[in-house]
């Protein structure tokens, strides 16, 4: 899911870590006993990333870098799947070690080498980082989706976005002040989605190709992270939010800058409904 806090926490770089061991590091959830075993003796590094319903700790064991996510149980399910189904399939991070209880989740996987595409390197030459952002797009539309068990398409967001909208999830008060001009409230924007879905232009679809999720090595393009909602799905979905991230990342200007790397046509139409349909994510 496109979290849209923790984007933005990621995307204006505040970076809020604790350095510790595995005796002092404080959980918010009690760890199982093969979670305690794997970190034991590791050095830990929590990652604040201003999310209620997660734990991320950097863990550096044996000269090596892992991360390990806690939850509560059914919140890492769907990225623990998609993870294994994409082994051998895209550069994503191994899953080295799943557990869960009767109420908790935990994942360990390896890091991803390299750097996000929105590090200050990048942020000095987008141009570079519109490249590697091109390989990125490139690897995503080269998995095959005939086997694919993920269906994440337009329907799929249609209900996500509805629960939002119909639990009282979203804050009204975060939405552009063009969306709110046009269409008022949150109901509104989720009518005009609904009537005004189209035909997809289905593949496979990493489904939050924000630019902290995508890393380079070298200026070469090294893997992607947060691949929860990954699968099948319309390409144009991609697209627009990753076009929202390289706005806020690299400027306004480097938009048809990136629709040129990919030597793709914007379809404006379906870019503007995905955008919007991001105000009433989470």
């Amino acid at each position: 899911m496109v979290k849209q806090k923790l984007k933005r926490w990621i995307d204006n770089n505040i970076n809020n870590k604790k350095r510790k061991d595995s005796d002092s590091m404080k959980y918010r959830y009690k760890l199982s006993k093969v979670i305690e075993k794997f970190i034991n003796d590791c050095v830990l590094e929590e990652i604040n990333i201003g999310c209620s319903d997660s734990q991320v700790i950097k863990i550096i064991k044996n000269d090596s870098t892992y991360f390990l996510k806690i939850a509560r149980l059914g919140l890492i399910t769907s990225e623990y799947e998609k993870l294994k189904w994409l082994d051998n399939k895209l550069d994503v991070p191994k899953v080295i070690l799943y557990d869960k209880d009767d109420v908790t989740e935990f994942l360990i996987t390896e890091s991803i080498n390299g750097e996000m595409v929105c590090s200050d390197k990048y942020i000095q030459d987008p141009m570079l980082g519109l490249n590697v952002i091109a390989q990125a797009f490139k690897k995503i539309l080269e998995v095959d989706i005939n086997d694919c068990p993920f269906d994440v398409s337009i329907d799929y967001k249609l209900k996500l976005v509805e629960n939002n909208v119909k639990n009282k999830l979203i804050d009204i008060s975060q939405l552009s002040e063009s969306a709110l001009n046009k269409f008022g409230n949150l109901e509104n924007i989720l009518e005009f989605l609904k009537i005004n879905k189209f035909s997809e232009e289905k593949c496979f679809s990493h489904g939050d190709t924000s630019l902290p999720n995508i890393f380079a090595l070298d200026n070469k393009f090294s893997g992607f992270i947060d691949v929860g909602e990954c699968g099948i799905a319309d390409k144009w979905f991609d697209l627009a939010i990753c076009e929202k991230s390289i706005k806020r990342n690299y400027g306004e200007e480097y938009i048809s800058k990136f629709y040129e790397e990919l030597n793709i046509i914007p379809d404006r139409d379906k870019i503007e409904y995905y955008l919007l349909m991001m105000e009433l994510y989470l």
